[in-house]
């Protein structure tokens, strides 16, 4: 299949739409093809524009780490393990202690948790009063 398209920066929601059915149409297209370099590209400018139009914020770190414990089967004990001090975990999992770069790069290099999930700033509780991790 051979098909002759014009592409073009995708300015409008109607220009998205199009190149999402033209995406689904060139999905088959062989590998090195004509057609699949006009999928890679299509793909490449339809991400970017989901970004622009729909950004997605970083989510609050503590709550990314519990949701990648419990989706990849990790327990707050195999916490304790990665950092060595169980005291440690629970004050982390309770915004107590905030996290630190050499924590997330063990986060990063033991469980393959992406290391951006843990970049925004968040509010650490003590026993009465809230001050920002920044």
């Amino acid at each position: 299949m051979y098909l002759h398209v014009y592409i073009r920066p995708l300015r409008t929601l109607e220009d998205y739409e199009s190149a999402l059915d033209l995406v689904d149409f060139l999905w088959t297209a062989p590998e090195g093809s004509y057609d699949y370099d006009c999928f890679e590209i299509l793909c490449e400018l339809i991400a970017n524009y989901e970004e622009k139009t729909w950004p997605i914020d970083l989510p609050d770190p503590i709550e990314a780490l519990k949701y990648y414990m419990q989706h990849q089967g990790f327990k707050e004990d195999d916490l304790d393990a990665l950092l060595k001090s169980q005291t440690l975990a629970k004050n982390i999992l309770s915004k107590i202690t905030p996290l630190t770069l050499p924590i997330v790069y063990q986060l990063y290099k033991i469980w393959k948790l992406p290391p951006h999930s843990f970049l925004k700033p968040y509010l650490l509780t003590s026993e009465d009063e809230e001050w920002p991790c920044e």
